[in-house]
């Protein structure tokens, strides 16, 4: 399966949107992607990535873990700050484009941030 870059900004922007009084489970990012597996991986990656905590409860039986997302990281608040502006999130995927479809999220973050200091005239 493919990394989806634009489910995994939108999803990031649910989970900060979220309040914490209790944990996001991959039901509610259906309305991103109705393929429960598309968010089961995805919320794998960004688990595995570092930028969500979440407790994985998966039972016999599931094709990819099932997590309840608690909250971003420190590493998912600055991944998705150097995203967030749909601006710069357009920009940085024309950029990213030329570079072929396989990329890193650290790529994604550095080409961004790059954007936005541009931007700022640094």
């Amino acid at each position: 399966m493919k990394r989806d870059l634009d489910l995994i900004r939108n999803m990031l922007l649910v989970i900060e949107n979220h309040s914490e009084d209790n944990e996001l489970s991959s039901d509610d990012f259906l309305h991103l992607n109705e393929n429960k597996d598309i968010i089961d991986y995805h919320l794998y990656l960004l688990d595995d990535s570092g930028y969500i905590d979440a407790t994985d409860v998966t039972c016999i039986g599931y094709r990819y873990p099932q997590l309840l997302v608690n909250w971003l990281t420190s590493d998912g608040c600055d991944y998705l700050d150097s995203v967030r502006d749909d601006s710069i999130w357009t920009k940085t995927k024309e950029k990213l484009s030329a570079a072929g479809s396989s990329l890193s999220l650290s790529l994604v973050k550095t080409v961004a941030s790059k954007i936005i200091l541009n931007q700022i005239g640094l």
